[in-house]
């Protein structure tokens, strides 16, 4: 990823963050969860990009795998 996107990406999660915080406020504790929980998630995949980790995606397996077993399924 472009280091401007990079820096585009944390400006705006993070003032969603701070948007979201009112209305969490009012939320059930389930919903609250599992807003931190893909929040969490996000920047964990962000950090781990940053560091230069290769990130499984489920696209390379599909394009890989999945793709040659369909395309001989059907003779192409």
């Amino acid at each position: 990823m472009d280091l401007i996107f990079k820096i585009t990406f944390l400006i705006l999660t993070f003032s969603s963050f701070l948007v979201d915080r009112n209305m969490l406020k009012q939320e059930k504790s389930s919903v609250k969860v599992l807003y931190f929980a893909i929040a969490l998630f996000t920047l964990v995949l962000f950090a781990a990009d940053w560091m230069h980790r290769n990130i499984p995606m489920p696209s390379r397996f599909f394009i890989h795998t999945v793709s040659p077993w369909v395309c001989k399924l059907i003779g192409i």
